[in-house]
Formats: structure tokens, sequence, C-alpha cells
């Protein structure tokens, strides 16, 4: 089974990522957020697959307890080769520190691999995509418009998603200390 490993958005932030997902996609014919819904998340760990579940459940479980929760920040928007289209997130330097640990714990999984872009992180939660110039540029805009978003958040969560079907659900949820 394909699995992804996240942070959990809660609360006012996780509202306005969900009203931003809800009405970008339709007013701009960029649907896939909202044919794929997700919830509003932080990708801490790219998918993967693993048949060790109960190895990777028993590596979070342990994690958690030695891991306090700490700070993040939703600040503004931003994009990746003007395609995605996310909320900007800022890791404090021990939230780095933590994603870091993470993908040292989770190494020792066999059969999780650990790829490059899961080491030069980029913390973001998506908001849609641009399939071209024009739908990217018109999204850009709108966002543009709108009052930049500002956030505080308290990485106090690492969540496994999984991918049974066509849908990623919640699989569990290991609270920081």
């Amino acid at each position: 089974m394909k699995y992804v490993l996240v942070y959990l958005i809660r609360g006012k932030a996780e509202r306005y990522h969900q009203s931003l997902v809800r009405s970008v996609g339709p007013k701009f014919g960029e649907n896939y957020m909202i044919e794929n819904p997700l919830p509003s998340h932080i990708t801490l760990k790219s998918p993967f697959k693993t048949r060790k579940i109960k190895d990777l459940e028993k590596t979070l479980y342990e994690f958690s307890k030695e891991h306090t929760a700490t700070k993040m920040q939703i600040d503004g928007f931003g994009n990746f080769r003007k395609f995605v289209i996310f909320l900007r997130i800022k890791f404090s330097e021990r939230s780095k520190q933590i994603q870091k640990d993470l993908l040292k714990a989770i190494k020792k999984i066999k059969g999780v691999e650990i790829h490059e872009f899961d080491k030069k992180h980029k913390p973001h939660a998506t908001i849609g995509y641009g399939n071209n110039k024009k739908s990217f540029k018109e999204i850009w805009n709108y966002l543009m418009n709108l009052d930049k978003p500002k956030f505080n958040l308290k990485f106090d969560n690492i969540t496994i998603l999984k991918k049974p079907k066509k849908y990623w659900i919640i699989h569990k949820i290991y609270k920081l200390r």
C-alpha cells in the first residue's frame, strides 16, 4: 500500500486552506485538488510503498514520545515552477530538525527510501495547479489580490495518510509531546 507522512493543518488555517482549494479549482478550471481531495497538510516524507506498516507505526510512536511540539507559520503564497501553487510555510529551526530526525528514524525501516526532495524539504500546503501558463497566471493574480495569509501553527503531529484506492485517507495520527 502507498503511504505518505504529513503534518495535518487544523483550525482556522485548515478552514482557510480548504476554502482556497474549493474556490481556486472551479474558478479557473483546475479541478485536480477538488477531484482528488486531501486533508489540509504539509508533507514531511514523500509517498512510498511499504509492507512494514507495523514497523512504521512503532517507529512513529517512539518518535512522537521523544520530540516536543514546536512552531511554524503560514506566511503568504508561493509556487514551484509556475505550476504548483501553495501556502508558503516557514518552519522554525526546531521544526526543520524534527523533519530531518524523522527521515533518519524511518530510513531504518526496510523498503522505505529517502528521496532527494525529502532531504531538500520545501514545506508548503498545495492550493492548486496551473496546468498551463494562462491558468497559472490567472490563479497567481487572483491570490496576489487577496490579503497575505499569516497563521501561527503548532507542529504537534505526524500523521500517516494511506491510499487504499483512489483517495488518501488518515491512517493514524501521532501527537508530539
